[in-house]
């Protein structure tokens, strides 16, 4: 008689169907939330970037912008606005890292059974909605690739330690062995190409692989391997230094030719200053209290939980490393004093509540319950995600409500040559217009506080014949008052020097106002 073979959540081909599955509807859900606008915070410097091919804000994002761009042309090209293909980008990254964190949570159920993979639902259901994570998944951000990666490294990690683990493990000369380096590698450098914080996961993963692999396969051609691998994806940071000397539209002001400017770029140097406090908005902290901190909780003792009550083995090692990763991640956000620190815990979230699902059922309650469970689940989950859903759709038609506002503000200047300035982020909703759209040519416009870099007033002084900011001083990065006064005397000093009418943009006022030439006022 033939044998079964009995399979397990590592082996069973359904569970890549239901992963397959949980992407799918994330895939649809966003691409449904996404508004057909851009948002705030950073949503309109990436639709900017990603459309015209630029480069982003420190540190660059090159991996992402490289492949985002194409995508987002095609899409423009058959009908969705700027806005809405920039935005569908992130749908696609949200969409992958809910994937692969459901095909992680399955991975980690304990081999002894479960309700057929119910306990692997329970992270998705907890965090694919999760209004911090929808921000990011439905508006052009770097996070829901970032959680994506995230996600995609723990689970080859795990499989790599059990390969390890396994009989007949491979030597170091194994193909398979080596293919698994360089798999490595490629994975850790597609991270740090992406997004530094990555070497934060990066960093335990690693120490537990080289621990699991001992001396007698890690061997300097393998670590070679792992290099080679981690190069390819790195070299997309030569995008940044090519643009740095080759500049071209949607590119971040401050960025020089240079290859120092270059460094500072890379590296992130411009935000040094934000390091030493918690600092986040008042509005950040109110959602923070109310989807980040509760959840970080779960992880926490879903992490405790799991990797106390899993045998000794790869699973237990790899929610060891996951558990590292989150609390360096925590930490490092905890001495960032940045106004909106709320996507970095974006990793921490996603990739920490894999935990729940073996610590649930590791108890072996769902097996013996799995129809009352299932009723417990789609009741409590069910309702939490509604809720969820309602503040999504919400918070969609308010940016819809906000472009038409700006829209009306835009179309306020009708001035054809001027100069337009906002101290605001959001400029980059008016440079989305201007230079995607090809409205108002004619029309500088600017964010007083760019001027305050080296390169930007450089540029400034070599076209328009002075310095926007002689005998001003540079604001505190932490001030935001001192940062507005200093706008303010920009704009005063720029109407002074140039005949070109002044316009200051105040999104927040919802003015747009023309400065008086000072001969204009007895010349005051």
């Amino acid at each position: 008689m033939q044998e079964t073979r009995k399979h397990t959540p590592a082996t069973d081909p359904l569970s890549w169907r239901s992963s397959l599955l949980a992407g799918a509807i994330a895939l649809v859900a966003y691409l449904v939330l996404a508004p057909t606008v851009t948002g705030d915070k950073d949503a309109a410097e990436f639709t900017l970037v990603l459309g015209a091919g630029g480069v982003a804000h420190p540190s660059g994002y090159p991996l992402y912008t490289l492949l985002g761009h194409p995508f987002v042309k095609l899409l423009h090209a058959v009908g969705a606005t700027w806005a809405y293909a920039a935005n569908a980008w992130s749908a696609l990254g949200g969409a992958l890292a809910i994937l692969l964190l459901h095909r992680l949570s399955r991975r980690l159920l304990p081999h002894e059974g479960s309700a057929a993979g119910v306990e692997a639902w329970l992270p998705v259901l907890l965090f694919a909605f999760n209004p911090i994570w929808t921000y990011e998944s439905t508006l052009a951000e770097t996070g829901s690739w970032h959680v994506a990666w995230a996600a995609g490294a723990a689970l080859l990690a795990l499989g790599l330690l059990e390969a390890m683990a396994g009989k007949g493990a491979h030597t170091a000369g194994h193909p398979a062995w080596r293919r698994g380096a360089l798999a490595w590698g490629l994975v850790c450098g597609a991270g740090l190409a992406h997004h530094l914080t990555a070497l934060l996961f990066i960093a335990p993963l690693s120490f537990v692989l080289a621990r699991a692999a001992g001396r007698r396969r890690l061997t300097s051609d393998v670590l070679l391997l792992v290099v080679a691998g981690a190069v390819a994806p790195l070299l997309s940071y030569g995008y940044v230094a090519w643009r740095a000397f080759h500049p071209g539209a949607g590119q971040w002001a401050p960025l020089g030719p240079s290859w120092a400017a270059v460094f500072d770029h890379i590296s992130a140097a411009q935000y040094r200053g934000y390091f030493g406090a918690y600092k986040p908005s008042p509005g950040q902290a109110a959602h923070l209290a109310r989807y980040v901190y509760p959840y970080v909780g779960v992880a926490a003792i879903a992490l405790a939980v799991a990797i106390r009550r899993l045998p000794h083995g790869s699973k237990r090692t790899l929610l060891w490393a996951v558990a590292a990763g989150c609390v360096i991640q925590t930490g490092v956000i905890l001495a960032y004093g940045v106004p909106d620190p709320g996507s970095y815990f974006l990793p921490v979230l996603g990739v920490g509540l894999v935990a729940l699902g073996p610590a649930v059922a590791a108890f072996g309650w769902l097996k013996r319950n799995t129809a009352l469970a299932l009723v417990v689940i789609v009741a409590v989950f069910g309702a939490l995600d509604g809720y969820w859903l309602k503040i999504n759709a919400d918070r969609r038609a308010l940016y819809v409500q906000h472009e038409q506002m700006l829209r009306s503000m835009w179309s306020a200047v009708t001035i054809d040559q001027a100069f337009v300035l906002w101290h605001n982020d959001m400029v980059h909703q008016l440079l989305v217009w201007q230079v995607l759209d090809g409205e108002k040519p004619g029309l500088a416009v600017y964010n007083p506080a760019m001027l305050t870099h080296p390169w930007p007033r450089q540029q400034f002084a070599k076209k328009y014949g002075f310095d926007p900011i002689e005998g001003l001083q540079a604001p505190n990065l932490n001030d935001d008052a001192a940062g507005a006064r200093m706008a303010d005397q920009i704009a005063r000093r720029i109407n002074g020097q140039s005949p070109l009418p002044v316009i200051e943009f105040d999104g927040e006022q919802r003015t747009v106002r023309m400065l008086k030439k000072p001969a204009a006022d007895g010349g005051s």
